[in-house]
């Protein structure tokens, strides 16, 4: 142990105010800014009557004293806030000239002497443990795990102020700052205590996970043990063992031995060494039975206490539990909201997943789907606002549906984890998993009242899809469908007009809002179903040769399809691409220059007035549309313009990789000719044969409908984006009144209320403030969007896991074939289309893609996202523009970069990394 710095006899800042020392016993919840998040959580369990050992805090008011001892600290700091997160080196050369500086500040002798005289208050002959305490960690949203340093079995005066000084510079080591800069925490608002604990020399130690942190079961209590300290079980240096209880029952789920190869113990003198155990000691289980049923109580106690799962530190000392430390899980993904009424277990599917947007949502925007989702709702009476479906819960910022009531009988389940299987193959895997479990059957009463209720909605759909199918003459699909969403929009666009500004458009909004979807889902709902179903008979028959045909045909029918609105959205975009081609300086302008800026100077330069002429007339049809559009608070293209000129601009492509202008449109009419000529291959070759003409007849009705019917997939977006931009309207226009008033501080405050809440602000006497709450909730959400949704969900929290595909290539990514062929190419990660620009005939990588991202399908080689099934946007797309896609591949965006080579195998459904780096 290197010695301690001498005591400088300076003066340190007046501590009148602020206490240099706390005994954990008059420490709380409450003092988290004076003893950091390890000291708080010490001293709420000591004054709540845990068995913590006994032991003090070193407060933030004495690290301030510290740091005012160092005369370059305003210049070292600065330094520190200048730090992106993302240069390595700069911040370990930040971090190391900190310490450099501080190890030759000053101790204030004032901080020296209350230390001393505590220390030998409590008994200066007790090993004491030393650890870091920051005010950022073991806090509900982040741990902060392992930053700081620790310091064990520390015995004497000398040791004990030399440990105190180590553990406030250790604020500063490489991975405290650069976890600080990635993570956004300033490093000035972070300070550091230090806690000073009687040293527990223990038999055995581990740690107590009060729910299982890696399926997520609130229910399972997991623990790890090993012998001696902790260190060695914390510092990955033994396999630990391995307990699960059923928190509920006391009953042990799973014993898993590990081999415990040593312990570390404590000196007589101080310090700690390693020491070496026998074969059979470290194959031994580290606790029995009775250990831990005492364990588990303790950790039930303790999350009853806090209100939420801990994980907690813990050891045994001559058979006596202590506990050392507790902390939040912070890597749980939240439980939906509301919680299930009746004892059974609940089934949830992501919204998000399904919809290829998965970011979180803010609450206005998941109400929006709450009035839409017609399942569900309670009766409305009389004036009543709208009801909301009770089948839609959030969880982190997100929507999940509760398909419960629909799994928890043998015949629903079976059909719709098929449908959802066939949709999202992620999707079908996990609620088959999670719906196999015993618990899932529990609560099962009372479900049929509501399994009836959706099946109002399900008989009308089912017969009208039947007259679809065998009956109606296939052209009129289309003209319906394009007549009702011209009904409904321009009836709600004169319900909002004639609504007063405020108060009452919103309360009209609210309502066009939940009335949508019921007309919807029955006029709209079977002209889309009735185009999957077709196209499955098809596939199925040709496969089983009751058709003729071969499996190109099949792939060919997908292709070109006729109608579909986001296709010609994302023809029109190659339009306004061709437009820029043969103007150089216009295509300069537009690649330079921020995307408004450019606009507004285009009218300057040569082919600029032709260009915005048509920019206008897209953003006529299109400009409701946009990255994210399912969610009423994200920006629409007429708002901002950036992902499309990013299209544009990827579009006109390099030296190296240049397009004719009108090629994106005779792609388009090559697939369609191609599908064209397969479905009279396919009506030809079903024509052969016993009762041929018949089998030829149903053929050619079927690939008509099918392809009808599946170019008609987009159009209640497309009818929802233009109703929910009304909405829209509205509510911004309300959000514009109450900053006018006072209530609010940015017009963008008002998608963190719900609607009853803006009403009651704009019809108040006196209005009132809602920046504070708009601040809480902003933080939430932020914290929200951080998190990685799960695809589907139990009650208990249990997030199942996919097994492992063995039939991909070594190395490469597997997913879901999504569309077939084989590519390869250059690799571009898009995270973000208003800021990165896809140049013709690279890959998009991407987390997700919509109707909003759908322009960079136009010049794109192929797919990869990291959400997504066989039905889900980016594959159907992929498919109508025979790109080769594969999807749901996960974490493709971190593990693949932009500029390597891969191949997409949308045939097989994997991706290779082919240019050598690590995928």
């Amino acid at each position: 142990m290197s010695a301690v710095q001498p005591i400088h006899l300076t003066a340190s800042r007046s501590t009148d105010m602020e206490p240099l020392i706390l005994p954990f016993e008059r420490i709380s919840a409450a003092d988290l800014p004076r003893v950091g998040g390890k000291g708080a959580n010490l001293g709420e369990m000591a004054r709540a009557g845990f068995p913590v050992p006994p032991g003090f805090c070193v407060t933030t008011a004495a690290f301030d004293a510290f740091l005012a001892g160092c005369g370059e600290l305003q210049a070292l700091y600065a330094q520190l806030e200048a730090l992106d997160g993302k240069d390595v080196e700069a911040a370990r050369r930040a971090a190391e000239s900190t310490r450099a500086a501080l190890g030759h500040a000053p101790l204030p002798p004032t901080v020296a002497e209350a230390v001393l005289a505590t220390w030998r208050a409590q008994g200066s002959e007790a090993s004491w443990a030393v650890r870091s305490s920051a005010t950022a960690e073991d806090l509900p949203d982040a741990s902060f795990a392992g930053q700081q340093d620790t310091y064990l079995n520390i015995r004497g005066a000398e040791a004990l102020l030399d440990a105190v000084r180590r553990c406030w510079v250790s604020l500063f080591t490489d991975r405290a700052v650069l976890y600080r800069a990635r993570s956004g925490f300033g490093h000035r608002a972070v300070k550091l205590s230090v806690v000073v604990q009687r040293m527990v020399l223990p038999e055995v130690s581990g740690i107590l996970f009060t729910a299982d942190p890696i399926t997520g079961r609130r229910g399972t209590v997991s623990i790890d043990a090993g012998f001696g300290l902790g260190e060695a079980l914390v510092s990955g240096l033994i396999n630990a063992d391995l307990y699960k209880v059923d928190k509920a029952t006391g009953e042990l789920l799973e014993v898993r031995v590990g081999d415990k190869a040593l312990a570390i113990r404590p000196r007589p003198e101080g310090g700690t060494w390693e020491e070496r155990l026998s074969e059979d000691v470290r194959r031994a289980r580290a606790l029995d039975d009775a250990a831990l049923r005492e364990l588990v109580a303790m950790g039930v106690r303790i999350e009853t206490h806090y209100g939420k799962p801990q994980d907690i530190e813990w050891c045994i000392e001559a058979g006596r539990l202590y506990v050392v430390q507790t902390r939040p899980i912070t890597s749980l993904y939240p439980l939906p909201e509301p919680a299930p009424s009746d004892e059974g277990l609940h089934v949830y599917a992501s919204f998000g997943h399904v919809q290829m947007m998965t970011d979180a949502m803010p609450p206005l925007a998941i109400q929006v789907w709450r009035l839409l989702l017609p399942f569900g709702k309670a009766p409305r009476g009389q004036g009543d606002a709208p009801s909301e479906s009770r089948i839609l819960t959030t969880a982190g910022s997100r929507i999940y549906l509760d398909l419960t009531p629909l799994l928890r009988h043998p015949g629903p389940r079976r059909v719709f984890t098929g449908i959802l299987g066939h949709v999202y193959e992620n999707v079908g895997q996990g609620l088959r998993t999670l719906t196999d479990r015993p618990a899932f059957q529990r609560g099962a009463s009372g479900e049929r009242a509501r399994l009836s209720a959706i099946g109002r909605f399900v008989v009308p759909i089912v017969a009208r899809v039947l007259a679809r199918l065998f009956v109606m003459e296939p052209t009129r699909l289309r003209p319906g469908v394009e007549s009702f969403i011209e009904s409904r929009v321009a009836g709600v666009r004169a319900r909002l007009a004639a609504a007063a500004p405020g108060a009452a458009r919103l309360r009209e909004a609210r309502l066009a809002l939940s009335d949508l979807f019921s007309q919807v889902i029955l006029t709209l709902a079977p002209n889309i179903a009735v185009g999957i179903i077709a196209n499955r008979l098809l596939v199925n028959l040709v496969r089983k040769g009751v058709l003729g045909g071969t499996e190109e045909d099949l792939s060919a029918l997908e292709r070109g399809l006729p109608g579909n609105v986001t296709t010609e959205m994302d023809l029109a975009v190659g339009d306004l691409t061709d437009r820029v081609r043969p103007y150089p300086a216009l295509a300069e302008l537009l690649r330079s220059r921020p995307a408004t800026e450019a606009l507004a100077a285009a009218r300057d330069v040569e082919g600029g007035p032709a260009f915005l002429e048509a920019w206008r007339a897209f953003l006529e049809r299109y400009g409701m549309r946009g990255p994210g559009e399912v969610d009423l608070s994200r920006p629409r293209y007429k708002d901002e313009p950036a992902p499309l000129i990013a299209a544009i601009v990827g579009g006109l492509g390099t030296a190296s990789a240049n397009r004719a202008a009108g090629e994106h449109r005779a792609h388009h009419a090559a697939l369609t000719a191609k599908a064209e000529a397969a479905s009279e291959h396919l009506v030809t070759a079903s024509r052969r044969g016993l009762l041929g003409g018949l089998r030829a007849g149903l053929a050619r009705r079927w690939v008509r409908v099918a392809r009808t019917g599946m170019g008609l997939r987009e159009h209640p977006k497309y009818l929802l984006v233009r109703v929910l931009e009304l909405a829209r309207d509205a509510v911004r226009e309300a959000g514009a009144l109450l900053v006018q008033r006072g209530a609010l501080g940015a017009e963008e405050e008002v998608y963190l209320f719900r609607f009853e809440e803006l009403i009651a602000a704009l019809e108040a006497t006196q209005t009132p403030d809602l920046r504070t709450l708009a601040g809480e909730r902003r933080a939430a959400l932020q914290r929200d969007a951080r998190r990685s949704p799960p695809f589907v969900m139990a009650s208990d929290g249990e997030i199942p896991s996919l097994a492992a595909r063995e039939d991909v290539p070594p190395g490469a990514l597997s997913g879901t074939a999504a569309s077939a062929g084989v590519v390869e190419g250059l690799a571009r990660v898009v995270l973000d289309p208003a800021r990165e620009v896809l140049h013709a005939g690279e890959i998009l990588v991407a987390p997700h893609t919509d109707p909003g991202w759908t322009p960079l399908f136009v010049h794109a080689a192929g797919l990869v996202t990291e959400v997504g099934g066989l039905m889900t946007h980016g594959s159907v797309v992929a498919r109508e523009y025979g790109i080769p896609a594969v999807v749901s591949v996960s974490g493709a965006t971190q593990r693949i970069r932009t500029g390597q080579r891969i191949r997409v195998d949308g045939t097989r459904g994997f991706v290779e990394v082919l240019d050598g780096g690590a995928a």
